[in-house]
């Protein structure tokens, strides 16, 4: 039957639900196996199912469906002349010696590759045309197909010749198992001295598990000797891979009409009848492989390859179950970091008052506008000439002051290092835990030279810190905060720094002559309970320019808390000064100890709860659905 006479074999219903499904779990797992990496599990490309997924059931679940034959079988038996009467011609080369061929060559009818792409189907191998009928048998290290287009065959079968699956050549293992992921229908080329080997019983092994159409030929027989005996070895191959065979022929021990490609091949029932009825009529084999229904074959291929993906013990299930298995460990490392108080710090220097008062004296100075403004900033400015000889007579007796802010940087840096020396306490106490997956990572960060080099980090970026920016921000933000939740309270301020402007000059004075410039002078060695209150340095300090005055502070101390208003006011800023401190040694802590390990943790942790973990047992249902096998147990 030739290509152009032959029917198109029609499509299957059955093949567009499973096409779509298959296209669907193919996506679903590249996504997950993408977001697998976080798990650190093998990857899918190598495992059987998956292999068998990508090089079976993707390429070959299409709307035209066709058969690929492959002739297979132990090292010289003969396959090449089995493929030549298949192929109706010496299209193979015949080699007397053992391991002939080398690379797997395949006949294509004519056509058949401008509807299909020959790439997709025998993945894994770089696809040649067939020219010459030695190029098989050559020794190559890259995993070649040789093939060429065949007139005699049907227009949706494909018959290949394969490598021996019981070499010593790895190579060729790797190979067969390629075209037997490929193959529909197995030519099964036994003799009497390769039925029962191993290497042979195990590809079989696997090709029942993917439930393979079998046809045996038991090849070189010693007719009619062999006929009591070949029931025999048959029982044997198939109770030893679980094969059964769809047809079964022998074929004489006959070199000439092997060469020749007249060899005859006589068709045997299985079971073998009790009577021992035989027919001695030979068949057409490649008549009878294109007899086969097409559809019926696939559909039977393409469900045993399912199943094989869809096992619960070696398919798709399995890989989920990994999966979950995986990420509950990742869970439990997750959370064990979690519950732990890895840097904790209960005694963070509070922000130096003076600092904090000043930037909020600055602060209020760019509220004012028009007259209120200009009144205070004069006698502001005056204020500050008056009482200049005064405070450099105090630094002179009493000394420079210290700088604060350089006082805060030092505080903050023996809490840091003492933090630093309880995290990595607790780091070594997580390590000796038993986590695996913990333990790695936590002995890398305390090794000796990691812990000099953060050191060394942290000095340099806590000395390139602007603490002044710092306090800028904070209190900008904690202002505005106080003027838009407290609108009322923040009204009173502005108009009792109204009234300052218009009492600024007899209060000024009133206060300079009653409380001594020398008083003022001294201010800033105040103690740090008496630095906090809100009375004297906000409402008390008519000569520094904040513009509150005696009467204002009188008026505001007899409203209903409008002092203690204040007074929270002024350690909610303080509290966010230390807040923003704490959350940058925390970030400096996570970018250079901890790093992602936690987000990391937790997103593998969560792996089984994503859309792409989902999607593939969503389609691992609907395709046990539709090949009507279970996937759990």
């Amino acid at each position: 039957m030739s290509a152009e006479t032959a029917p198109p074999v029609a499509p299957h219903p059955s093949f567009a639900a499973c096409a779509e499904q298959t296209r669907r779990l193919a996506d679903a797992l590249g996504e997950l196996d993408k977001a697998g990496k976080l798990l650190q599990l093998p990857p899918l490309a190598g495992r059987e199912w998956f292999e068998l997924l990508q090089r079976k059931l993707l390429p070959q679940l299409v709307d035209d469906p066709f058969l690929v034959a492959a002739v297979v079988g132990g090292t010289n038996i003969g396959k090449s002349v089995i493929f030549n009467h298949l192929a109706g011609c010496q299209a193979s080369a015949v080699s007397p010696l053992a391991s002939g061929t080398k690379h797997p060559v395949c006949l294509v009818p004519r056509g058949f590759e401008s509807r299909h792409n020959l790439s997709d189907i025998f993945t894994g191998f770089e696809l040649v045309p067939w020219t010459l009928a030695q190029s098989p048998l050559e020794n190559l290290a890259t995993h070649q197909l040789f093939w060429k287009t065949a007139d005699e065959l049907p227009p949706n079968l494909l018959v290949l010749d394969t490598p021996d699956i019981d070499s010593d050549a790895e190579v060729n293992w790797l190979r067969a198992d390629c075209i037997r992921h490929c193959a529909d229908v197995l030519i099964a080329v036994l003799t009497q001295q390769k039925y029962n080997d191993a290497a042979v019983k195990q590809f079989f092994r696997n090709a029942a598990a993917e439930d393979k159409a079998v046809i045996v030929v038991f090849n070189q027989c010693l007719l009619p000797d062999d006929e009591q005996h070949w029931p025999k070895w048959l029982d044997t191959f198939s109770r030893g891979t679980g094969i059964e065979p769809e047809l079964v022929y022998l074929a004489p021990n006959d070199r000439r009409a092997a060469e020749s490609n007249q060899l005859p091949f006589y068709p045997r029932r299985w079971p073998a009848p009790d009577d021992g009825e035989v027919s001695e009529t030979p068949r057409d084999l490649r008549a009878d492989l294109a007899g086969l229904h097409f559809v019926d074959v696939k559909l039977r291929t393409l469900r045993g390859s399912l199943r094989h993906v869809l096992s619960p013990e070696h398919g798709a299930p399995a890989y989920l179950d990994e999966v979950r298995r995986r990420s509950a460990a990742f869970g439990d490392a997750a959370h064990l970091l979690s519950m732990q108080h890895l840097a904790r710090v209960d005694n963070w220097p509070v922000a130096p008052p003076r600092l904090l008062v000043d930037e909020i004296r600055r602060w209020w100075r760019s509220q004012r506008h028009g007259f209120t403004k200009t009144i205070h900033d004069v006698y502001g400015t005056v204020g500050e000439g008056v009482l200049w000889p005064f405070r450099w007579a105090h630094r002179k007796i009493a000394g420079a002051p210290a700088d604060p802010g350089e006082t805060y940087r030092h505080a903050e840096r023996d809490v840091m290092l003492t933090a630093l020396d309880a995290l990595y306490a607790e780091l070594r106490r997580l390590s000796q835990l038993g986590n695996d997956l913990l333990r790695p990572r936590l002995e890398a960060l305390m090794a000796g030279a990691s812990r000099t080099v953060l050191l060394e980090r942290l000095r340099s970026e806590h000395a390139s810190v602007d603490f002044e920016t710092e306090l800028q921000s904070v209190v900008n933000s904690q202002m505005v905060a106080f003027r838009d939740e407290s609108p009322g309270a923040f009204g009173l301020l502005r108009k009792l720094d109204s009234i300052a402007a218009v009492a600024r000059p007899m209060t000024s004075v009133v206060l300079f002559v009653a409380a001594g410039p020398v008083g003022h002078a001294f201010t800033p060695a105040v103690t740090d309970a008496a630095a906090q209150s809100v009375a004297f340095h906000i409402l008390g300090d008519i000569a520094g320019g904040t513009g509150a005055v005696v009467m204002g502070e009188t008026a505001i101390s007899g409203t209903a808390g409008g002092l203690r208003l204040l007074e929270a006011r002024f350690r909610q800023l303080q509290g966010a000064v230390t807040a923003r401190r704490v959350k940058w040694f925390a970030e400096f802590l996570r970018r250079n100890i901890l790093g992602s390990l936690h987000v990391e943790l937790h997103a593998a942790a969560d792996l089984p709860r994503s859309p792409a973990f989902a999607a593939v047992d969503d389609c691992l249902s609907r395709l046990a659905e539709q090949v009507g096998v279970g996937i759990t147990e």
